[in-house]
């Protein structure tokens, strides 16, 4: 059989770092490798294609070459979703669809001929000869969720890696903690899951036999959750890191106890990570009690995340306002947090509830649902809150718009500099001309064309003087301001100037009292505009 993989189109975002296209010469974050992962669990004499359109068109000739289409998708991208479907059958082509979207909401798309419910790796290979045979159900479910030992590594050479910024591979899922907000509990469950160190080492020899060389997202939504298997997997992955003269700059996302482990923190920097995400989500001790976030209650986050960002790692996080307990005044505790902290990448949203989560379960029993989810934070909530909307959404645009001012912005990247003046760059090099031209190009567009030039010469300036040794940190950090500045002004807060629509009563699904499973792409807390470090997820 011929199966065309198909990844639909993620809508502009935070993580996504559209903006910056332009200075690096590349076209999305991550590939799909939930998408890359189900290719490697179809049978061997299949003919398979993928196709992102993310960095690539989708034409009318691949769907005609497929016998099937298959797609993975998460929420926010279910515009795009629908489109390909609509495309394959206009073509009378079958479509098979899993991911988080339709795992956590099945309901969500009666327009596809077969729904894989779960994470793929008990379930692709039995419905892929179902498919063969002309037997295949409408609907085909995870019985449980895997041993991912047995999971195989990606099909790489699928992909058009020079098209991407990074590439993002797997250790664990899962996650121990019960964040109300969160669906990965749900989806992965509360039991880490990890492949064994070798397992890992394989993945990254596959990835290394296809020439790249780069950033690597490992995309566990919590890398740590498993402190033991990490630990083992970091001795192992220093050994080949030396070994192979440290090809890739890692980066991942962890929970803020991190700062807490020193043996994990260097670990981390011995094998080549350079920066991690955290959910810090809010500093008000009421809204982390109420949502269930108790890990964060237990550290000083403000000395936590100086603790890691000395260390050598710089810190990216997830921020959320609109909890039941938040008033008015969430929005300068908000600001002066991050105002004060060297987190550059300080990613805002309003609280979403998510199907199938604790919260969607909890504001569907109170009826204070208002619609589903899109599944971006940067939006209006999808449920009734405390503090009034019109309230909410107007403190939201105005932390936004402090938070983002330019000089704002360079003041957090020259703190993190700052405490780690100390430090030489880390042992991974960038390509000396891919290097020289993304900087040739930064200084045009940015230091000529750019609104804020002056903010940016400045903030250069300034990091030459401090910490002369990470310069090339400086003209990175630099480079994501162009799209976090200008995905605020010209995307997120004209948006949430408009006019609020009516709001318009939609009919809430229940989605059922139990957990659902899936594999998805690295990050997403609900209301954090997350790794669409997108990277996706399989089934």
């Amino acid at each position: 059989m011929k199966a065309l993989l198909v990844y639909p189109e993620f809508p502009t975002t935070y993580w996504g770092q559209e903006y910056t296209n332009a200075i690096t010469g590349k076209r999305a974050v991550v590939p799909p490798l939930g998408l890359t992962t189900c290719a490697a669990l179809l049978p061997r004499d299949w003919e398979l294609r993928l196709v992102d359109l993310n960095v690539e068109p989708l034409d009318d000739a691949a769907l005609r070459w497929a016998d099937v289409v298959m797609i993975s998708a998460m929420r926010m991208q279910q515009e795009s979703f629908h489109e390909i479907v609509r495309r394959a059958h206009a073509l009378d082509k079958r479509v098979v669809a899993g991911g988080p979207y339709v795992t956590t909401d099945p309901d969500a798309a009666p327009d596809v001929d077969h729904i894989v419910l779960g994470e793929a790796e008990q379930t692709l290979p039995e419905l892929a000869r179902a498919l063969e045979a002309g037997t295949a159900p409408r609907r085909i479910e995870a019985p449980e969720r895997p041993d991912v030992t047995r999971s195989p590594a990606p099909r790489f050479d699928l992909l058009r890696m020079d098209r991407y910024n990074a590439v993002g591979v797997q250790f664990s899922r899962g996650c121990p903690f019960n964040c109300e907000f969160c669906d990965i509990i749900e989806i992965f469950g509360r039991v880490p899951r990890t492949k064994t160190p070798d397992q890992f080492i394989d993945e990254l020899n596959s990835l290394l036999a296809t020439g790249f060389r780069g950033a690597v997202f490992v995309v566990d939504d919590n890398f740590i959750g498993n402190k033991v298997a990490a630990r083992k997997m970091l001795t192992r992955l220093t050994e080949w890191s030396r070994a192979e003269r440290f090809p890739f700059d890692f980066f991942t996302e962890a929970s803020v106890n991190l700062a807490s482990d020193d043996g994990l923190i260097r670990g981390l920097v011995e094998a080549g990570f350079s920066s991690v995400f955290l959910g810090i989500e809010t500093p008000s001790r009421e809204a982390l009690l109420e949502t269930q976030k108790r890990q964060n209650m237990h550290l000083d986050l403000a000395q936590s995340v100086e603790k890691l960002v000395d260390s050598g790692l710089e810190v990216m996080a997830g921020f959320i306002v609109g909890f039941d307990s938040d008033d008015e005044d969430i929005f300068d505790r908000q600001y002066e947090f991050i105002a004060a902290s060297p987190i550059s990448m300080a990613m805002v949203g309003i609280l979403t509830a998510l199907p199938g989560t604790q919260l969607w379960r909890r504001l569907l029993a109170e009826g204070r649902l208002s619609g589903d989810s899109h599944g971006d934070g940067a939006f209006r909530p999808n449920f009734v809150t405390k503090l009034p909307e019109d309230k909410l959404v107007l403190g939201y645009r105005g932390l936004l718009e402090r938070l983002y001012q330019p000089r704002a912005y360079f003041d957090r990247a020259l703190r993190c500099l700052t405490l780690q003046r100390h430090r030489p760059m880390g042992a991974y090099r960038r390509p000396l001309g891919q290097g020289l031209r993304s900087l040739a190009s930064s200084l045009w567009r940015q230091g000529v064309l750019a609104k804020y030039r002056w903010e940016y010469w400045r903030f250069l300036a300034r990091a030459v003087r401090v910490a002369p040794r990470r310069f090339p940190q400086a003209v990175a950090m630099a480079i994501v301001a162009e799209h976090m500045i200008r995905y605020t002004f010209e995307d997120i807060l004209p948006r949430l100037a408009e006019a609020a629509p009516p709001r318009v009563s939609l009919p809430i699904r229940d989605v059922g009292p139990g957990p659902v499973v899936a594999l998805r792409r690295g990050p997403r807390a609900a209301g954090a505009a997350r790794p669409a470090s997108p990277v996706d997820q399989i089934a």
